[in-house]
């Protein structure tokens, strides 16, 4: 089969129908939107049931979080399908401020991938519909398909959902975090008014606790405090800098994230941040210093299970 394109508005022809229809078919399925409605769960639900319970089919899901549009109702939607099917996954991408590349999160990328026969189709979706009702039936919306057999621009908006998928800002919610989300979002509504001091101080603590929920990859703290507690276990009580300067760059390699040609003064710069007399307004306290060269873990460094 040649590669089909097809420019799509739900004016001719619903992003929903066509979702509806990539679904039955596919084996894997991954979705990154910015915006996220349980109206927009609704119109796909009973094909993306089928694809996992009929196609085994593995759906991973990553949503933007904004106040004014994303619904902690499709989270909370999203969460009880996580917990009841062994195939599914979804993550919450977190503000801008958390990005690592201090980016706005804007995508909408659907890809679905089938191999239920001898061949593998490959179908991708690019456009202005994120996974709301709207988005997907009544809006006017702009939206490419393309269909192939050789994967060549499904490989490229693969490696553009991979690149989002392993940020720092990238974080599997709780349901206590996605409760406390909806609490937020409702005083917001009641109010029309997020930047009211009360309204911000909430926000400020729930991205506080975005940063002890599990992400994709671990940060660069996560990495440091792996290693000392590993050659704590062996008998390394304070880590000399020379060591973390020499091994941590090669466990970070394994990472795209990471600038090589920088990661040692970004050890550094990590290290000073989150020791325990640091001024750093975002320190947790996770280092100290033990004499001239060596740092270990203070017991907030010991107990740390954030990302």
């Amino acid at each position: 089969m040649a590669t089909k394109i097809q420019i799509l508005s739900n004016t001719n022809y619903s992003l929903s129908d066509v979702l509806k229809s990539e679904l039955i078919e596919s084996t894997q399925v991954k979705i990154a939107v910015a915006f996220l409605r349980r109206t927009g769960i609704d119109e796909i639900y009973k094909s993306l049931d089928f694809a996992m319970n009929q196609n085994q089919a593995k759906v991973e899901i990553i949503a933007g979080l904004d106040f004014k549009t994303t619904d902690y109702k499709a989270l909370l939607a999203l969460k009880e399908i996580e917990d009841s099917q062994k195939n599914f996954t979804f993550y919450c991408f977190g503000d801008k401020r958390d990005n690592f590349n201090d980016l706005v999160f804007h995508p909408k990328i659907y890809l679905f991938e089938t191999a239920l026969s001898r061949n593998t189709k490959y179908t991708s979706i690019i456009g202005s519909s994120n996974l709301t009702s709207g988005g997907l039936t009544s809006n006017f919306e702009v939206n490419s398909v393309f269909k192939e057999d050789k994967p060549k621009y499904f490989s490229q908006l693969e490696a553009i959902y991979n690149e989002i998928k392993f940020t720092d800002s990238v974080f599997k919610p709780s349901k206590n975090y996605i409760l406390k989300y909806g609490n937020i979002k409702k005083e917001i509504e009641k109010t029309e008014n997020i930047t009211e001091k009360s309204i911000q101080t909430e926000i400020q603590e729930l991205k506080q606790e975005e940063l002890l929920l599990p992400g994709t990859i671990p940060s660069l703290k996560k990495i440091i405090i792996d290693f000392i507690k590993e050659k704590n276990m062996h008998g390394i009580t304070a880590v000399p800098l020379k060591m973390l300067s020499a091994e941590i760059p090669k466990i970070a390699s394994q990472y795209e994230k990471f600038n090589m040609s920088t990661i040692e003064n970004t050890l550094r710069g990590e290290l000073n941040k989150h020791k325990e007399d640091s001024n750093h307004k975002d320190n947790m306290k996770l280092f100290k210093r033990d004499g001239l060269g060596l740092y270990s873990l203070t017991e907030k460094g010991r107990n740390y299970v954030g990302r």
